[in-house]
């Protein structure tokens, strides 16, 4: 996707911001890996250069379940 389809889109912004917080928040890292459509959570980057890429591909669309960046299996099925 080009960076005109997310440009004026403000929930996908805030969504970008609020996955970019939770994973450097869990991770405490200087650098994560990217979920663009171009790293493919194989490139990392600091919190600049994954938002800018986040913004200009995209994200995976099936990377749901942010495995490499703090989600842990406890966050989706909580016991009860």
């Amino acid at each position: 996707m080009a960076i005109e389809d997310y440009t004026n889109d403000e929930s996908y912004k805030a969504g970008v911001d609020s996955f970019l917080d939770f994973a450097f928040q869990k991770l405490v890292t200087e650098t994560i890996r990217c979920p663009c459509l171009k790293c493919l959570n194989i490139e990392t980057g600091d919190r600049h250069k994954v938002c800018n890429h986040l913004t200009i591909y995209g994200i995976v669309k099936r990377y749901t379940f942010w495995y490499h960046h703090g989600e842990s299996e406890m966050s989706l099925n909580p016991c009860p």
